[in-house]
Order: structure tokens, then sequence, then C-alpha cells
């Protein structure tokens, strides 16, 4: 009986790493097909290279750090007034593949700069902030910021939507998320789509408080 259980404790984290990968690659078949069905409608289309030869790379500016990445399939289209474009992206960490997808909205003069870090990307940046927070706010008033998004509903709204790290800056908005589980890739694009207008706001709100603290 010894040796079985021994056997099983050897086991444990064989079994643990192919229960996590197998689900993995599930989480990946969903979102890559959604994503295939998005490129076949019309006005989208699925980028292979952009017309630099290179691949795309427009969260460069918002989250440098996927540079590091590899690319996996991105696809490019209309939604409502935007532009938006859906990347996924993975990389190998400790013999484990870790994906991401990736979601930016072209807003061309959308503002003022915004970022809302969870903990596993402001660990990207070097950065920490409490436990209990699901946000580390940064702006231009970082403070006033985090007092009005924490008494709006957004920390809700985006941990709903699978808590995605945000980065808004004048020439779009930027969604990046460890792949979540793609339920209805649509519904998920819409309800970002809907979360532009409170975020533009956000980031003014930010800009006047900076503006009048220098004035």
């Amino acid at each position: 009986m010894g040796w079985i259980i021994g056997f099983a404790v050897i086991l444990a984290p064989s079994l643990i790493g192919l229960t996590f990968a197998v689900r993995t690659a599930r989480r990946v078949g969903k979102a890559e097909r959604a994503m295939r069905v998005l490129a076949a409608r019309p006005g989208w289309q699925r980028i292979e290279r952009g017309k630099d030869g290179e691949e795309w790379a427009g969260y460069a500016g918002h989250f440098p750090w996927l540079l590091r990445t590899r690319h996996g399939i991105t696809v490019t289209g209309p939604l409502s007034d935007h532009q938006v474009t859906v990347d996924s992206r993975y990389e190998q960490i400790s013999r484990r593949d870790q994906h991401w997808l990736i979601v930016c909205f072209d807003l061309r003069g959308s503002g003022p700069n915004l970022r809302l870090e969870r903990h596993w990307s402001a660990a990207e940046l070097n950065l920490t902030f409490p436990k209990d927070l699901p946000y580390l706010t940064m702006s231009d008033d970082s403070a006033g910021t985090a007092e009005r998004f924490y008494a709006s509903d957004l920390p809700k709204r985006l941990v709903r939507f699978a808590g995605p790290a945000v980065s808004f800056r004048e020439n779009g908005a930027c969604f990046v998320y460890p792949l979540p589980e793609i339920v209805d890739l649509d519904k998920l694009l819409e309800e970002l789509a809907g979360l532009l207008p409170d975020l533009a706001a956000l980031a003014r709100d930010a800009a006047r408080e900076d503006e009048a603290d220098n004035t």
C-alpha cells in the first residue's frame, strides 16, 4: 500500500501539469476558432504580416513586455465606430505555454494616458500594490484617478469581463488577458467597446486635475 501512495505522490505533479496543459489547449482552441470566425466576416481579415512585413505589434506602445512573446493569430475589422484588432500570443514559462489575448481599439485623438494594471501586469513593471485591490491605477493624477475609479462601477465591470489589464493612450485603447475562457467573443468585444466612453472620461478627468494642480 505504501508504494502505491508513494507512486501517486511522484505522479501527482505530472498529472497536475497534464491537466493544466489540456485545459490550456482547450481554451486556445476555442479562442482561435472564434477568431477565425471573425476573420471570415465582411470587413474582417486575418493579418499575417503588416505593411512593413513585420508582425502586427499595435500592443507594443501599451504593453511593451509582450514583445518577448510569439505570434499566434491576429484578426482585425470594424466594431461599431471603431477598428479593432484581436491578437493571440504565447510564450513558454517553466516548460508551460502561457497564452495571451490582446484586444486593441483604434481611437485616434482619444486623449490622455491611463493605465489600469492587474497584479500580474504590474509585476512586469516591477510594481506591487495591495492584494485586496484588483487594479493599480496609473495616470497624471494617480491618487485622484484611483478615488474616481473605485467610486465607479468600472472595477466590477472589468472583473466581470475576466479582468484585463488596460492601457488607454492617444492612439487607442488596449486590453490584455492571460487567455480567458472564451464563451462568446462577439459579446466580449462589444462589452469592451462599451467600456471605452467611461475609460476616456476617467482619463480626461485625470488630465484636468493634473492641469489644475500645475496652474
